[in-house]
């Protein structure tokens, strides 16, 4: 049993890992939630307004959920209402697969995903409780078809999450507010990110400056 979960954990950050790397950039399609996993019952981190840049990491294998960050938020939304560039035109995630972006199919383990992005969040208190807790499958999303997909082959029958509108279809544009402004959310983000190696960096520095000094004038 202990190797099973040793291996679960594993096969977690390697997946993790594997995300990373792959992030490939994106945009919501409408206002959604962003939760802590993929489920409606998850705790919600924030609402990401419609036209917002997103990464998206990866998404379960049947893609009824996909893992995005949003400037310094990460969590879980609706694979429909991701959209991407293509061929001058907006697809959602759905209509093109995953491959066409490089986006890994990945598994959730609330234990490892947490402990990575949610420690001293007012949420985290109630871990233990989320830990046991097993996503359903999402009801009336359906695994995509094998092959070539033609698009909206998930549009049939479909319904749109309670309180949401459905999906746009071809034709959406981003609001043009976007246009100017670019992704400068994700880029400020960044730019935070590496500020503060730069500071770690120089802190370093001055420590092994201060210890070189003592050593000279021993």
């Amino acid at each position: 049993m202990k190797i099973g979960r040793l291996i679960a954990a594993v096969a977690a950050i390697v997946t993790l890992g594997t995300a990373v790397a792959h992030a490939a950039p994106g945009y919501v399609t409408a206002n959604v939630n962003l939760r802590t996993g993929p489920d409606i019952d998850f705790p919600r981190v924030i609402v990401i307004p419609e036209g917002e840049p997103v990464r998206v990491h990866g998404c379960l294998r049947d893609e009824s959920w996909c893992d995005v960050s949003w400037g310094p938020d990460r969590g879980w939304v609706y694979s429909e209402y991701l959209g991407f560039d293509y061929r001058g035109d907006t697809v959602a995630l759905p209509d093109v697969g995953l491959s066409l972006f490089s986006i890994p199919v990945i598994a959730f383990v609330a234990s490892d995903y947490w402990g990575h992005y949610y420690v001293g969040r007012p949420w985290y208190r109630d871990r233990a409780r989320w830990y046991g807790f097993r996503p359903r499958p999402r009801v009336g999303w359906r695994a995509p078809p094998p092959g070539p997909r033609r698009a909206g082959w998930w549009r049939k029958n479909y319904h749109a999450p309670k309180g949401m509108r459905p999906p746009p279809g071809r034709g959406w544009k981003r609001p043009a507010k976007f246009k100017d402004r670019g992704d400068r959310r994700d880029d400020r983000h960044d730019r935070r990110d590496d500020r503060r190696d730069d500071r770690r960096d120089d802190r370093r520095d001055h420590r092994d400056d201060r210890r070189d000094d003592r050593r000279d004038r021993h």
